[in-house]
C-alpha cells in the first residue's frame, strides 16, 4: 500500500505548536503601551514585563515569560534549575523585587514533528520517497557491518530482484539527498507452495543500505500520542530490544502494533495467521502472513503505510519487533504482515535491536 504522488512530490508543511500566554493581558491603546490601572496609574508588573521579558529569553536555558494577571505576579520557566540564577540576576539589575515574579523549571518548547517531516537520525515509522511514490521506512538494521533499513519490496522500482532503487526521506523535493540505495530483493519463486500462474515469496521485504554521511539509530520507531487516534505528530520512541527470530504462527488474538507513515501509531488483534495471500491486481501470492483487525472497527491501515513496522509492547517503550506490514483490505480495517523470521530466512540474519 504504497502511496502513489502526482507528478510533483509537494513539501510537507512543518507544524509549530505555540503555546500563547493565556493570562497575557488585553493592551489598551497603540500595541505595546503600558496597561493602566483604575486610577490612571502604570501598572508596575506591565511595566516590569515589558522590561524583562526580551532580557531573560535571550538567556540560555529559559522558555517563557508571562505577566500572570491571576497570581498578580510575573513568571518565568526555565528549562532547568542552573538557568535560575541567570534570570534572577537579569531581573535584578532591572530593579525588579523577588516579590513580584516566580521562576519556575518547565519542559522546553518544541516544534511538532510528525512522521512525514525530515529525520536525521532516521528511525522506523517516517515517510520516505522513491520515483512517484511514498512508503515507510520499516526499522534500521544491520546487514553486518552495513547500516540498512528494511522496507517492501512493492516499495521499490520493480517487486523482486535489486534495481537499486534510491530514497529519499522525507521527499526529494524538501531533501534531494539519497539517503539509501536498495541493495538486497529476493526475486519471486514459481512452483512448489505457489499456485499454479503464480509467483510467490514469504515476505514483501527488502533492503537498502544507508549511504555515508546519512545518521540512523537502530532499534528506535517513532511513537505518536496513542493507538488508533489518528495522531502523527511524534512525542516519544519505541525501542526495540528484541526480535522475534522464530515465529511464524503468531497465537490468536495476540496484541501487535505498527507506525506508518499515513494512519500512525495503530493497534489490533491477530485474527488469521500463517495465511496464503493473493495479492490484488497481481499474480502474486505471498505465503504464510499474518492477518491482523480491531474488534472495534478501527482504520488500521492507509496507502503510504506499506513497508511499516509490526512489533508487541513489552514494557514502556521497550517492543519486540515481529515483522512488517505490506498491505490490507480496502476499508483500512485489516492490515497483513509478513513475520520477521520470514524476512531473515529470505533478506539474511538482520539485526535490528538497539
Amino acid at each position: 500500500m504504497h502511496l502513489r504522488i502526482a507528478t510533483s512530490v509537494s513539501a510537507v508543511a512543518l507544524a509549530v505548536v505555540i503555546h500563547a500566554c493565556a493570562d497575557e493581558p488585553e493592551p489598551l491603546g497603540p500595541a505595546g503601551e503600558a496597561q493602566l490601572t483604575a486610577a490612571g496609574k502604570q501598572d508596575p508588573l506591565a511595566r516590569w514585563f515589558a522590561q524583562s521579558s526580551p532580557e531573560v529569553l535571550a538567556l540560555p536555558g529559559t522558555v517563557f515569560a508571562d505577566h500572570d494577571e491571576i497570581s498578580n505576579r510575573l513568571v518565568f520557566g526555565v528549562e532547568h534549575a542552573a538557568a535560575s540564577r541567570g534570570v534572577s540576576t537579569a531581573l535584578g539589575r532591572l530593579g525588579i523585587p523577588n516579590s513580584a515574579y516566580a521562576i519556575e523549571v518547565v519542559e522546553p518548547i518544541q516544534m511538532a514533528a510528525t512522521l512525514r517531516n525530515r529525520w536525521r537520525p532516521t528511525q522506523g515509522g517516517i515517510q520516505i520517497h522513491f520515483g512517484q511514490f511514498l512508503c515507510t521506512l520499516g526499522f534500521n538494521a544491520d546487514d553486518g557491518s552495513q547500516r540498512s533499513f528494511i522496507t517492501n519490496s512493492h516499495c521499490t522500482k520493480k517487486q523482486g530482484g535489486v534495481q537499486s532503487t534510491q530514497y529519499f526521506q522525507p521527499t526529494s523535493t524538501v531533501d534531494p539527498t539519497v539517503i539509501a540505495t536498495e541493495v538486497e530483493d529476493p526475486g519471486y519463486f514459481r512452483g512448489g507452495a505457489c499456485p499454479k500462474g503464480r509467483k510467490c515469496r514469504f515476505s514483501d521485504s527488502s533492503r537498502a543500505r544507508y549511504s555515508s554521511g546519512v545518521a540512523s539509530t537502530r532499534g528506535a520507531i517513532a511513537r505518536t500520542s496513542g493507538p488508533n487516534n489518528g495522531s502523527l505528530e511524534v512525542t516519544g520512541a519505541f525501542t526495540v530490544t528484541s526480535q522475534d527470530n522464530t515465529t511464524t504462527s503468531f497465537p490468536m488474538g495476540t496484541t501487535v502494533n505498527k507506525v506508518g507513515r499515513t494512519t500512525g501509531w495503530t493497534q489490533g488483534k491477530v485474527t488469521a495467521t500463517c495465511v496464503h495471500t493473493n495479492v490484488s491486481g497481481t499474480n502474486i501470492t505471498q505465503l504464510c502472513q499474518t492477518f491482523v483487525q480491531d474488534p472495534g472497527g478501527d482504520v488500521l491501515v492507509g496507502g503510504g503505510d506499506s513497508g511499516s513496522n509490526v512489533f508487541r509492547t513489552l514494557s514502556g517503550s521497550n517492543v519486540q519487533l515481529v515483522g512488517i506490514l505490506w498491505g490490507g483490505n480496502s476499508s483500512g480495517t485489516l492490515f497483513v504482515f509478513s513475520p520477521l523470521k520470514q524476512i531473515r530466512d529470505e533478506l539474511g540474519n538482520i539485526t535490528a535491536t538497539n
